[in-house]
């Protein structure tokens, strides 16, 4: 079986990626911190990224398995637009709003789970009908 929604998303994610870590080297030579240092707008371009990093790989094995085994392209497309959009939500909660905890950051995890959610069950009833 050829993949063919899955290759989508994972140029999508590696653009989302590179836009995410380009600002991170500029501000840390800028604010002269080498590593994790206590400079609040750093550790958060810091772990915005980790975020991102922490999520999409996993999502990513996820559905390209769903696809492998056959799952409705419908179900694929919403899942990866559901994780697209949680990710660029929360980002932008844990980068740009004042306030660390935040609605952007809930509901762009609450979207993550969904897509994820949604992936394992799909894979889950592909599985039963093998």
């Amino acid at each position: 079986m050829t993949l063919s929604v899955t290759p989508l998303f994972v140029l999508l994610f590696i653009v989302m990626n590179i836009v995410i870590i380009l600002p991170i080297g500029p501000h840390r030579l800028k604010v002269g911190v080498p590593f994790w240092g206590g400079e609040e707008k750093l550790d958060r371009l810091a772990r915005g990224h980790g975020n991102f990093i922490e999520n999409v790989p996993l999502f990513l094995v996820g559905l390209a398995t769903a696809e492998y085994l056959g799952a409705s392209t419908t179900v694929l497309w919403v899942c990866g637009v559901l994780m697209s959009a949680s990710r660029l939500i929360h980002y932008v909660g844990m980068v740009t709003l004042d306030k660390p905890l935040n609605n952007a950051r809930l509901i762009g995890t609450l979207l993550s789970l969904s897509a994820f959610l949604i992936v394992a069950v799909s894979i889950g009833l592909e599985l039963i009908v093998l």
